[in-house]
């Protein structure tokens, strides 16, 4: 696989956050010659604080606005030689949860900034990208504006069919990294033959990445805190785990990573496939 097509989803907000936002993306563009989709829309209302008051924007200067940030998108592509498209909000006639995973279908990887406090649009954009477009969705904390690409690459491995779609759907960022290491919680569920861990180690290194792995024990703070602590001790650049859905009560019982990483925000940028 190879990433040849990004969609984006930028939310207006002030410019200095766009770029910031739009970094990463364009930088992985940049890195794989990729085509990019840049959906620029709010994921829900949203009201720019006006210049000189408290006062809500009007929908006029908010429309005004939404369309600067278009045309700011438009010129940093421009500015960087890539090949993209660029729709605003008027060029879409339903609902904009829909938009960015009915873009996805047709892309290699979607992308949008995403972290903590992150309101009911927002979640509801994200939600769709990573559960009903079939692609691999990258959520990047509006903190990092790193603009380069991955170089350590860490790999939440529990052997479930959604980590194994985010770990095929990582594959093209994996290989250029510096470094991949595969996490597994060791203690909160056995793994038989052909799930393991340093099977999948195999796997990457025949794909040309630079894998290694590493066990870590679930301890009191759960599986995501172990898996962020990981990451956070190799210096990551890029998390890639499987995203999966359970029922309430489910969550509310066992836990669940995906739904911890989307109320918390990633700490760092997170791959998710389902």
């Amino acid at each position: 696989m190879a990433v040849t097509t990004i969609a984006l989803h930028v939310e207006p907000d002030t410019l200095g956050a766009v770029d910031a936002s739009i970094a990463l993306p364009l930088a992985l563009a940049e890195a794989h010659s990729a085509h990019v989709a840049a959906l620029v829309f709010a994921a829900s209302v949203y009201r720019p604080e006006p210049p000189g008051g408290d006062a809500e924007m009007p929908e006029t200067e908010l429309a005004a606005h939404e369309d600067g940030v278009l045309l700011h998108v438009r010129a940093a592509l421009e500015t960087r030689g890539l090949r993209f498209e660029v729709r605003g909000r008027s060029s879409f006639a339903y609902g904009v949860g829909e938009v960015l995973a009915d873009q996805m279908r047709v892309s290699d990887l979607g992308v949008m900034s995403f972290g903590s406090g992150a309101d009911i649009g927002k979640r509801f954009v994200a939600n769709g990208g990573i559960f009903s477009s079939g692609r691999p969705m990258l959520l990047v904390p509006p903190s990092h504006a790193a603009a380069s690409p991955p170089s350590r690459v860490i790999v939440a491995w529990d052997a479930s069919t959604a980590a194994v779609r985010a770990v095929h759907g990582a594959l093209p960022l994996m290989k250029r990294a510096d470094s991949v290491t595969v996490v597994s919680v060791t203690d909160d569920k056995e793994f038989r033959p052909g799930q393991s861990a340093v099977e999948l180690t195999h796997l990457l290194a025949r794909h040309g990445a630079k894998a290694n792995f590493r066990p870590v024990q679930r301890g009191s703070g759960g599986v995501t805190r172990a898996i962020l602590d990981a990451a956070r001790e190799a210096q990551a650049d890029l998390l890639v785990m499987g995203a999966v859905r359970h029922a309430p009560l489910h969550n509310l019982v066992f836990g669940s990573a995906t739904m911890d990483l989307l109320d918390q925000g990633p700490t760092l940028p997170t791959l998710l496939a389902a």
